[in-house]
């Protein structure tokens, strides 16, 4: 696979004036973050959602990814979220926006509107998702009557002998009832979609699609040099597997968990 390799030096990019290096800057970690969390949640998919003809996974295996895929989709939410005040305070009615606005392509313009007009809604998914569940541990949630299970329902956790391979069920499937009822659905497995396909199509690659293009037309000006590299081309998306549980190793070699197995 080809890609290209671009260099600059330290010097012309501090030529560049300082509300413009600084936004080139907020707008390339945010890309890499929301580029990052994008990948994790591919492999997560194929185990939590499998197409036909796919691998079958384990229950277990399923609970793991599922976590692991609500996880990335919080942290997901949370970084859309902070892009949007990014882009409030640091572009809209500023110096900046109205040297650059010209020169942004048409694509890049209708991407800025997609992801304000989303953000318009105060009640859209990512802002609720970010607000309670992205990096909290609310208590006044976990309060509340998570769930409607019945009194002989019953919660599950499991341990292996090291303990990367331990997993609290319960109190995933009592945040997964709290997300579900943030934001409508009968279960997770139903709201999963939702809380995948909404982010993504209607903030992440809006954003994409504008920062991309300001991030290239500020590169611009920097002294440039491209190097054309060829890397190894990545595996069938559908074919990736997530990590989700550790081998097991000898005890005196990790954590030894057996202690707690009656």
């Amino acid at each position: 696979m080809k890609l290209w390799r671009f260099t600059f030096s330290h010097h012309a990019f501090y030529r560049l004036p300082e509300e413009k290096r600084i936004f080139w800057l907020q707008l390339a970690q945010i890309r890499n973050d929301l580029r990052a969390i994008d990948g994790i949640c591919m492999p997560l998919l194929n185990v939590v959602s499998p197409r036909r003809g796919a691998n079958r996974y384990s229950q277990t295996e399923q609970w793991i990814a599922l976590h692991q895929l609500t996880f990335a989709i919080r942290q997901l939410c949370g970084t859309l979220k902070e892009a949007h005040t990014v882009v409030h305070k640091q572009w809209h009615g500023t110096p900046l926006s109205k040297q650059m606005d010209s020169s942004l392509s048409q694509e890049a313009k209708e991407g800025l509107k997609t992801f304000n007009k989303y953000f318009n809604n105060s009640d859209n998914l990512v802002t609720t998702i970010r607000q309670n569940f992205a990096h909290h541990f609310d208590s006044e949630i976990l309060k509340g009557q998570l769930c409607s299970c019945a009194p002989n329902e019953l919660h599950e956790f499991i341990i292996g002998e090291t303990y990367g391979n331990t997993f609290y069920k319960f109190a995933e499937d009592l945040r997964h009832n709290a997300i579900v009822r943030a934001i409508g659905g009968k279960n997770i497995q139903e709201a999963i979609a939702k809380l995948y396909d909404e982010p993504r199509q209607s903030a992440l690659l809006p954003f994409e699609t504008f920062a991309d293009d300001v991030l290239f037309k500020i590169a611009s000006e920097l002294d440039l040099k491209r190097e054309e590299v060829r890397v190894e081309s990545p595996s069938d998306p559908k074919m990736l597997r997530p990590f989700l549980l550790f081998p097991e190793v000898e005890p005196d070699l990790a954590a030894d968990t057996r202690k707690y197995v009656p």
